[in-house]
């Protein structure tokens, strides 16, 4: 197999991880969420519409269109849901669940579209799924769920994610113009966000850190860039890769994540993450075998 698109791939994985980190830093300091996902769509709508200008494949269609929407309602829908099943569910069992959508992309890849990853990728994936799985857990944390609505948010926020992830393989099959479908999806996101925002109340705003909606969305414009950049070249990933490898391997930018909040946030590793972050590792290392 031709692994050309393997670095591609894997700077996909990186630079949205970075993304990912911005976030959590915004979150972590008490900045505006609805702000932060502003900041996000806009920079990187910006992101697309300049290299769409760039590279001369401005397009429109109807067909762009609703395809963007699907994609841009399966990242921004799906991010919503997910933020409040972990209000009433535990992050080790939500994480686990929502990367499930990890797995219809690899299965759909494979029963659909005929890709055939052999033995050491076969079990690379399924390493790299588990692990990814694995690296939010906290044993220390009280596994249970007092709150029904749990099943429903983790479950769909799995099926927008593979909208979101899923979508832009099938939109590539289809041989769609996929920097103009995410350009679409952002601005959907820029719609959706620029309400939350206008929902947002001042009771709410008075709870958070003194100028939460102005560092919000700064911190937003910055991590849309590495949104951009992040889902932009896994775009170009799918183009040249086998979608049952590129998904799970994009998937490990909670890797990344993770290791700047270490870095940045003081967080520490326990043992299961720490095993999780070496699964991760030789999964990509299979990958590449």
């Amino acid at each position: 197999m031709d692994y050309v698109w393997f670095p591609t791939v894997i700077a996909s994985a990186v630079t949205f991880g970075i993304a990912g980190f911005i976030l959590k830093f915004g979150a972590s300091r008490m900045y505006s969420v609805p702000h932060i996902l502003l900041g996000l769509y806009i920079t990187g709508a910006i992101g697309f519409l300049a290299y769409g200008v760039g590279t001369a494949r401005i397009e429109f269609s109807m067909a762009l269109l609703g395809a963007g929407l699907i994609v841009g309602a399966g990242s921004t829908a799906g991010n919503i849901l997910f933020m409040k099943a972990l209000r009433v569910g535990p992050i080790s069992l939500t994480s686990p669940v929502v990367n499930m959508n990890i797995v219809l992309i690899v299965i759909m890849s494979v029963f659909i579209y005929g890709e055939s990853p052999g033995y050491y990728e076969i079990f690379g994936i399924v390493l790299i799924i588990v692990c990814v799985s694995l690296l939010p857990g906290d044993p220390n944390e009280k596994i249970s769920i007092a709150d029904r609505k749990w099943y429903g948010l983790a479950f769909f926020a799995m099926v927008l994610f593979f909208f979101r992830n899923g979508g832009l393989k099938i939109t590539e099959e289809l041989g769609m113009n996929n920097t103009m479908v995410l350009f679409y999806g952002y601005l959907l996101g820029i719609v959706w966000s620029w309400v939350l925002t206008l929902r947002a109340g001042e009771k709410t705003l008075v709870q958070m850190k003194p100028n939460a909606r102005k560092y919000g969305l700064m911190s937003g414009l910055l991590a849309g860039i590495f949104s951009f950049g992040g889902m932009q070249l896994y775009a170009l990933a799918l183009a040249d890769g086998p979608a049952s490898i590129v998904s799970p391997i994009f998937a490990s930018n909670s890797l990344i994540t993770g290791m700047l909040a270490i870095a940045y946030l003081k967080e520490r590793l326990s043992l299961l993450q720490f095993i999780a972050v070496a699964g991760i590792l030789s999964g990509i290392v299979l990958l590449r075998i």
